[in-house]
């Protein structure tokens, strides 16, 4: 079976697209290009130039366009790995949305991504920039589909008690907003 890595973004040079094909043409040196398949979600200025990068890497290249929001879980869910090499996220929203799917995700150590990956545990975090570091973490999770299982069920569990402690925050919030509505009444 084909492992799937889905990358979910603006195909922009901000995205750390020119470091992606790059690394990714030292990944398919060691790896069958017919074990693995991009899923490419999200458009953008740089479509054709990535286009033309991996096309020579690999013939299983999916550009997928914009995708409406309410069919990411299932693009998550049909995944394998998410990939993101944007080392200027500051929410860094797609690692969750991965997690919420119990896919692991593979990031530098960069930006807002790192708040909720925990490097080895449920997902990698690379040298940002570094290509053996990036190849390195993506081989070892291609060779061992265990060590994804495991890493993306930590992920959702650690989402489950993400949400749980939002919606609390979220209560707690409301509640004090009444208190104050209600104690600014007429005396």
């Amino acid at each position: 079976a084909q492992l799937k890595l889905l990358f979910v973004g603006r195909l922009t040079p901000d995205k750390g697209w020119g470091f992606t094909c790059k690394a990714l043409e030292v990944f398919f040196q060691t790896t069958p290009a017919d074990q693995i398949a991009l899923l490419i979600a999200g458009d953008g200025s740089m479509r054709d130039e990535i286009a033309q990068a991996l096309q020579p890497l690999t013939p299983h290249v999916h550009f997928l366009g914009r995708v409406a929001p309410q069919q990411v879980p299932a693009l998550y869910a049909n995944s394998d790995i998410h990939v993101t090499t944007s080392e200027k996220e500051a929410r860094g929203l797609t690692v969750l949305e991965a997690f919420a799917s119990a896919i692991p995700v593979l990031a530098p150590r960069a930006g807002g991504l790192m708040e909720n990956i925990n490097d080895g545990w449920n997902g990698f975090l690379y040298e940002p920039q570094s290509i053996p570091d990036f190849v390195d973490k993506l081989q070892q999770l291609h060779q061992s589909p265990q060590q994804r299982q495991q890493m993306g069920q930590r992920g959702k569990e650690q989402m489950e008690d993400y949400s749980w402690e939002k919606a609390v925050q979220n209560l707690v919030s409301l509640w004090q907003a009444e208190i104050a509505s209600l104690s600014l009444g007429p005396e």
